[in-house]
């Protein structure tokens, strides 16, 4: 076991002194209080001083207030900015611990007062207040005598000397708890060296160390999350700010991916609307008080409480050897998502591509780019052209209705400003639904109000129609029609992890795990809880399982972690504060094309540009990070001026791939009965 021989302290001295800054502005605008309040009381106008300081600075219009007040809020962040790094860099006192940010507003207030305001008040400020007390004609003698007066004898200046020191006092302890309470929330973490994990007051990480490596370790309790989704992220970050002092509770989260996918977007990142990088964060920046492992779960043993876990060693498509590992919990979070359901259809699993992971939109843009690139290359070829530029989605919900709007856009705009050899006439995109309409999830006015519009923009829409066979340059439809193309993409279904189906628990005909309205799963109520795509949670408003949205997991999440914090406390202090799941669904949106969209929001049908406009600001508003937003919110701006990006990024593998082709096709190839056509591309 790794020794802890000093206290690792995740820091940057431009944050910190930066939550000062921001303590010391607010606590100048908290100093303007007391300070009208003395001012009144001594029968002066409130805004005496800052017309005062205005005409220090030479102001004497009617803006010399303003004047004044921009000097008080200037001189404040430069006192924030000054004492900011004399507390970093001396090291005095850790305002990661309140009282303590307290002590330092209380000392940064009185040193501001001796150094800064009495040679200030004294030589320039009194002077200036007794002038513009004359020239405002205001005869008020005590008042007057006591702005004049510099002798510590007069007991009016006594009494503006007290109040002085109130105001600053006033001012430091807001500054105090202010940047404090920064620091804690947001600045430096103390990170435990063994356990990798951080603590965000130096005094929980002190406890940590003693109670839990120290000489008589404490006995955990170990919640383990599985899954990095919406519902595992949810869970997490809600027990994290729980649990974030709480020594006792040990938090663990695994999941096969090292990012959260956001994956609404993921058909604006197949169409290149939003860059890739914009849509995942990095599941670690959500663990500080938690650990991540990045592994694939092989077992789950909800009787003995037991997870097996396995993660290669060495190149991830070469390993050296796979290396299993086993968490044991107390408390066991199942949020394992869902995978794509192929309903037994093999060569469909294995012709068409998806849209379910981050993988799947970059392939699936890749693939589309080079389709386009191909048909410009063999543009005299007509049947081989509309082949190329033939895209055929499978799946009329949501996530087939998005995906057929997004790539009609993207390849209709890339060829008008693009690939001059092809015509908008070559384009054939094709949404096959088995069912009578489209979009099921909402009533049959808007159905129809975005089937009129996809084929309006040019999608051919094929109803009651069922695929029944895929090849790699053709699909094959039930009414016998049969598809020559190269691009077909299914998004005809989910279903549960692989792995759920082998728990030894109850599952519903989906294969989902089913729970009790306390997300427990039946069975294992002390102990397991399933949410998410790969549970069965019954809604009490419908009386059916919930459907596999975000915002039901969101909700999932937080009421699990509420349940969680309630047995541990349960068991501790003998008290039950358990919370039913029961949340109404606040609507469904989706996205058909270009500023369009259908959905039903609090109860009310929205269409159109309406409709697009709140899906975009509902989802904008749910991404994780306020650099995610920003960067989202910069590739929707650039999308509405400029261009799509055609750039196709090979993966070495495709490019290995390309090159053993090419060398094997060309040893087969007899030069001599080479094609024309051949000897041109050949040549040029």
């Amino acid at each position: 076991m790794r020794k802890i021989t000093e206290i690792r302290v995740d820091f940057s001295l431009k944050r910190e002194v930066f939550f000062v800054v921001i303590g010391a502005i607010v606590g100048a605008v908290t100093f303007v209080i007391p300070k009208a309040i003395f001012e009144v009381e001594m029968g002066l106008p409130y805004y005496l001083t800052w017309i005062a300081f205005g005409h220090i600075l030479g102001v004497y219009s009617s803006e010399s207030v303003i004047a004044g007040i921009a000097i008080h809020m200037l001189t404040a962040i430069s006192i924030g900015i000054v004492v900011g790094i004399f507390l970093y860099k001396t090291g005095i006192l850790n305002i990661s611990k309140l009282p303590n940010g307290i002590l330092y507003g209380l000392f940064a207030g009185s040193v501001v007062f001796v150094v800064f305001f009495i040679p200030v008040y004294q030589f320039v400020l009194a002077p200036e207040i007794a002038h513009t007390m004359k020239k405002m004609n205001l005869h008020m003698t005590q008042a007057g005598d006591a702005y004049e007066v510099t002798g510590n004898d007069n007991n009016n200046f006594v009494t503006i000397m007290v109040g002085s020191v109130i105001t600053h006092m006033v001012f430091g302890v807001t500054l105090g708890l202010v940047s404090s309470c920064l620091s804690i929330r947001f600045g430096s973490r103390y990170r435990c060296s063994i356990c990798d994990i951080s603590f965000s007051r130096i005094d929980s990480y002190q406890k940590h160390i003693e109670l839990v490596h120290g000489a008589k370790p404490i006995q955990q309790k170990h919640i383990l999350i599985l899954g990095g989704g919406f519902a595992g992220v949810k869970v997490l970050t809600q027990l994290q700010k729980t649990f974030q002092n709480d020594v006792s509770v040990d938090i663990t989260l695994v999941s096969r991916d090292n990012f959260f996918l956001f994956t609404p977007m993921l058909p604006e990142v197949s169409s290149g609307m939003i860059e890739t990088r914009n849509i995942v964060t990095p599941v670690r920046a959500f663990c500080n008080r938690a650990k991540f492992y990045e592994a694939n779960i092989e077992s789950v043993d909800l009787k003995n409480k037991r997870v097996v876990i396995s993660h290669a060693i060495g190149k991830h498509t070469d390993p050296i050897e796979w290396r299993n590992h086993t968490l044991n919990y107390d408390y066991l979070v199942v949020a394992l998502g869902s995978e794509t359901n192929f309903f037994g259809m093999t060569e469909v699993a294995r012709n068409a591509f998806t849209i379910k992971t981050i993988s799947d939109a970059i392939v699936l843009r890749n693939h589309v780019i080079n389709m386009l690139e191909q048909a410009d290359l063999e543009h005299d070829d007509i049947s081989l052209r509309k082949s190329l530029m033939t895209v055929v989605v499978v799946g009329g919900g949501f996530s087939g209705v998005e995906t057929v709007g997004e790539l009609n856009d993207f390849i209709r705009d890339s060829i008008k400003h693009f690939y001059h050899n092809l015509e908008p006439n070559d384009v054939r995109i094709i949404l096959v639904n088995s069912g009578r309409r489209i979009l099921p999830e909402v009533t049959d006015d808007l159905a129809s109000f975005a089937l009129q519009k996809l084929r309006e923009s040019g999608v051919k829409v094929m109803l009651n129609t069922r695929l029944i066979a895929v090849t790699r340059d053709g699909i094959s439809l039930n009414d016998g029609i049969g598809i020559s193309t190269n691009t077909m993409v299914w998004a005809g279904g989910a279903r549960p992890d692989s792995l759920i189906s082998g728990l030894q628990c109850k599952h519903d005909n989906s294969g989902r795990m089913i729970t009790n309205n306390y997300l427990e799963v039946q069975g294992h109520e002390d102990s397991a809880f399933a949410l998410g795509d790969c549970a069965s949670i019954i809604d009490p408003n419908t009386g059916s399982p919930c459907p596999p949205t975000a915002q039901h997991a969101l909700r999932q999440g937080k009421i699990a972690a509420n349940n969680i914090f309630s047995r541990i406390r349960e068991s501790e202090h003998n008290h039950n504060k358990k919370k039913v799941f029961d949340y109404k669904t606040k609507g469904v949106m989706t996205l058909i094309g270009r500023r369009n969209g259908v959905g039903i929001l609090l109860g009310h049908k929205v269409q159109g540009f309406i409709a697009w406009f709140f899906w975009r600001f509902y989802y904008l508003s749910t991404l994780p990070t306020v650099q995610k937003k920003l960067r989202v919110m910069t590739d929707w701006f650039i999308d509405l001026f400029f261009k799509r990006d055609v750039t196709r990024l090979k993966t070495p593998l495709e490019e290995k791939g390309i090159r053993s082709n090419f060398k094997e096709d060309k040893r087969k190839e007899d030069p001599e009965k080479m094609s024309v056509n051949d000897v041109k591309i050949n040549r040029d």
